[in-house]
């Protein structure tokens, strides 16, 4: 479709996505923080204080699916994820303005 054809919402949508799909990196998946104790036994953890760790989780052909994260990648994987809800808010836009020209058609 020519860009003179589209909504001013559809034309700004497709601008703000274009970086996402071209050279920002994006992770469709839920970051959960998990709680869990080593299993030494002078360990901090086994006085109530925790080890913390990332997980990623998605499902993945109906079938639930976990990831570790290492710590030193924890602030990008957080990051990969906002851009996939950016992504995804984005489509929306443009998919709702497809939804409404067809709709008025009708």
């Amino acid at each position: 479709m020519r860009r003179s054809a589209m909504t001013k919402v559809e034309r700004e949508s497709r601008s703000q996505l274009k970086p996402y799909i071209s050279w920002k990196e994006f992770i469709r998946a839920t970051p959960t923080l998990r709680k869990q104790t080593c299993g030494k036994p002078n360990c901090k953890c086994q006085k109530g204080e925790k080890h913390t760790c990332l997980v990623l989780t998605r499902s993945h052909h109906g079938r639930p699916e976990q990831l570790y994260v290492p710590k030193e990648s924890e602030e990008m994987v957080k990051e990969w994820v906002k851009n996939y809800h950016a992504v995804k808010e984005l489509v929306e836009q443009i998919s709702s303005s497809y939804w409404e020209r067809l709709r008025k058609k009708g």
